[in-house]
């Protein structure tokens, strides 16, 4: 079976989910290709393993390759969720060491965060963290720049599903929301959310957020913020 990439954004962290064989020839320039365009680009990646097959020498040799790279500029290619034949193989290979293999991909993000044991780790940042929601790309973009130029720790999603993830993995103290998401796996937002981090604070946006005066809507949201750093921080 060919391989196949899924790949998707959780927060600062790119999620492939491999499907197929890592064999030398097409397969290795894809995963070379796409893994490594996202290295470049973000720096951690997560590699999901539940769906390969198979992985050749010329295929570990890639991983190899592709987790220098990562750990080169500050970030890490991890592994979740690896089947027990290619689990062996890296065993065998005693290259299981290299790697930073987790069960879950919720334990994987989360490590993302806290840096890899193998590189120069992440540096401190003091800043209140902060995780906004909402299902506008451009509207994430709009929050995350304000803020973070504002002094904040900033991470967005466009993906709510991912929300309980990225709090545990940052422990951000204060959620920025729009008011359209009001549940989440089927429970109030905030109680889903506050069973991840009970102490975490909320801010929701009017609806008219998006098309609001950016300076008026940034100013109102600072005002909002700023109430709620000393409490959290």
């Amino acid at each position: 079976m060919q391989l196949r990439l899924e790949s998707r954004p959780v927060g600062d962290v790119v999620v492939f989910q491999c499907h197929g064989r890592i064999v030398t020839g097409n397969e290795v320039f894809t995963l070379h290709s796409q893994v490594g365009g996202a290295i470049e680009k973000h720096g951690d990646v997560v590699l999901q393993f539940n769906n390969v097959e198979f992985i050749d020498s010329s295929g570990l040799g890639a991983l190899m390759r592709l987790v220098q790279a990562a750990r080169a500029k500050g970030g890490d290619v991890k592994l979740c969720g690896v089947p027990e034949n290619v689990r062996k193989v890296l065993e065998m290979t005693h290259l299981l060491a290299q790697f930073e293999v987790y069960d879950s991909l919720e334990e994987a993000i989360t490590a993302a965060y806290l840096g890899s044991r193998y590189s120069r780790g992440k540096a401190g940042d003091a800043r209140p963290r902060m995780l906004c929601l909402y299902a506008s790309t451009d509207v994430c973009a709009f929050l995350r720049e304000i803020l973070c130029n504002a002094g904040f720790n900033a991470l967005t999603t466009t993906a709510i599903e991912d929300a309980p993830i990225l709090l545990k993995a940052t422990q951000a103290k204060i959620v920025v929301l729009s008011s359209k998401i009001q549940y989440l796996r089927g429970k109030p937002i905030h109680q889903a959310l506050q069973e991840v981090v009970p102490s975490v604070q909320f801010i929701t946006l009017d609806e008219t957020f998006a098309s609001q005066d950016p300076g008026q809507a940034a100013e109102k949201l600072f005002g909002e913020v700023n109430k709620l750093v000393p409490a959290a921080g």
